[in-house]
């Protein structure tokens, strides 16, 4: 198995040239077609002037094409920046406008009018991307001028919002993608006839997880747009799908689907991150022998960093469903007080980690940083311990963070939208349980002397400026939002309606 960068991605394909690749829509790519069309991609991109340590940005719906450009990409160390087709298009211009990418390619699915609205705003070339393995059409727009390369060793750059509300570009390394990949084959195992069903977006690092690990493996994907609770069901029956990655709500559709009927006897794994899972979900799916492996991971560490495999899930104790995760070989953890200690013995404290999946760091923001990576070690700011056998439990995410359907939502970049409007004074968000998505965003509003809150108004106001899954479920008007005593919001005390 090749996994040294420097001797070109694509050599990782021609090791399993004969093997299944991809299997989209009942047709089969071999992991050869896939080489071929992503060297007739990298050519062409070096055609119109894309060249090594130029940032790229890519908004397109999973296709052939897609899984082509990504390989190509790697293989010319051409860096990568995905966008979030979800999110509103005064977003995708902001993110754009801060990342200054040198290129957009875009979908064939994306309307022309949008395309050439976010490459203007973000004044750089536009590219169409074609949606079989054929690779690029020719430019729309000519290329921006000469712009800073970034930093050698960078492939992908991943917009994780900060606490502040302004996303941070998480820089990742080709080094880091392969050994998370390869550190998670060794945990999980690998099976030659493994087919991976790939329902999640590419824009967020656990989809394009899939596609490395299977490319390290020379095992298969099968590509689904989007997730579809009925797709999934049907795939399990007659695609032969042996590994699927979830987030809980997915999980739950697709139980909810299928009743009582376990799980078809070619299915080994179901890797369950995105947030936690509550204790209902997981004792449902191990009644039903659904072999799920709980995953805790983020961003800046390339995905996992521990998980429980399915033999260790099935013998977990009742009430101890969110424990026993095991750090990926290679990897690092510890759990550090509030004075910024190694605890020694079990409590909560804040989960770090160590290990060549830790990212190069944020880009264009040294303080942010510093403050997240000091002497190799990434500071997650999620809670949790380990117990005796070195194995995580993980009591809560980032404390400002809101896990919804798998997204991360932070809750001041929804203040400051809210905050934007005229009538509104103060605002503060959390997040509220939901038994479908784990929690929703809501928003507690305290309202400008004389005006009123008017629910639908503030509703269309978000919808205009933000993704729909960050759109608050409710707003609370409030005299005043609790406070510290220098001034900071305690969210802690904002109370839910029950």
């Amino acid at each position: 198995m090749n996994s040294k960068p420097e001797e070109g991605w694509i050599a990782n394909l021609l090791e399993h040239a004969e093997q299944e690749a991809l299997f989209v829509d009942g047709r089969s790519f071999t992991y050869a077609e896939i080489a071929a069309g992503a060297i007739a991609t990298a050519d062409r991109l070096r055609a119109v002037g894309a060249e090594e340590g130029d940032l790229v940005a890519v908004m397109a719906s999973p296709s052939v094409g897609g899984v082509v450009l990504i390989h190509a990409l790697l293989d010319r160390r051409i860096v990568m920046l995905p966008i979030n087709a979800r999110l509103t298009e005064a977003e995708q211009i902001a993110v754009l406008a801060q990342a200054g990418p040198r290129f957009l390619i875009i979908g064939p699915e994306v309307d022309d009018q949008k395309a050439k609205r976010l490459a203007k705003a973000a004044r750089c070339g536009l590219i169409v991307l074609s949606s079989t393995a054929e690779g690029l059409h020719s430019p729309l727009v000519a290329p921006a001028v000469s712009l800073p390369k970034l930093e050698a060793g960078v492939a992908l750059i991943l917009m994780t919002s900060g606490t502040t509300g302004r996303p941070k570009a998480a820089m990742l390394t080709l080094a880091n993608l392969i050994a998370s990949a390869s550190a998670s084959n060794q945990l999980l195992g690998v099976d030659s006839k493994d087919r991976w069903l790939l329902c999640l977006p590419l824009f967020h690092i656990a989809g394009l997880s899939i596609l490395l690990r299977s490319a390290l493996a020379g095992t298969s994907v099968a590509l689904q747009d989007g997730f579809d609770a009925n797709r999934v069901a049907d795939a399990f029956e007659v695609a032969r799908i042996t590994c699927v990655s979830f987030v809980a709500t997915m999980l739950d559709q697709v139980i909810e689907l299928r009743g009582d009927t376990p799980p078809p006897a070619s299915l080994r794994l179901i890797l369950l991150g995105g947030g936690p899972a509550s204790a209902t979900l997981l004792r449902r799916a191990e009644f039903l022998s659904y072999p799920v492996a709980p995953t805790y991971g983020l961003t800046e560490a390339a995905s996992q960093v521990a998980t429980r495999p399915p033999s260790k899930y099935l013998s977990a104790r009742p009430d101890d469903l969110a424990g026993g995760l095991v750090p990926l070989p290679g990897i690092e953890i510890r759990i550090m007080d509030a004075s910024g200690k190694m605890m020694t013995e079990g409590g909560p404290g804040e989960i770090q980690v160590r290990g060549r999946i830790v990212m190069m760091g944020y880009r264009d923001d040294l303080p942010a940083t510093k403050k997240a990576i000091q002497t190799g070690w990434l500071s997650t700011g999620d809670i949790g311990e380990l117990d005796r056998r070195g194995r995580l439990r993980v009591f809560d995410r980032r404390t400002d963070l809101i896990i919804s359907g798998g997204e991360n939502i932070y809750p001041a970049e929804i203040e400051s939208v809210l905050t934007g409007h005229p009538d509104i004074e103060e605002v503060g968000v959390v997040g509220c349980p939901d038994s479908k998505f784990g929690a929703r965003p809501l928003a507690f509003i305290v309202m400008r002397s004389g005006r009123s809150l008017d629910r639908p108004e503030l509703g269309s106001f978000c919808r205009e400026r933000l993704a729909g899954f960050k759109i608050p479920v409710d707003f609370i008007e409030m005299a005043s939002l609790p406070r510290t005593a220098s001034g900071k919001l305690r969210r802690q005390a904002l109370i839910i309606p029950s």
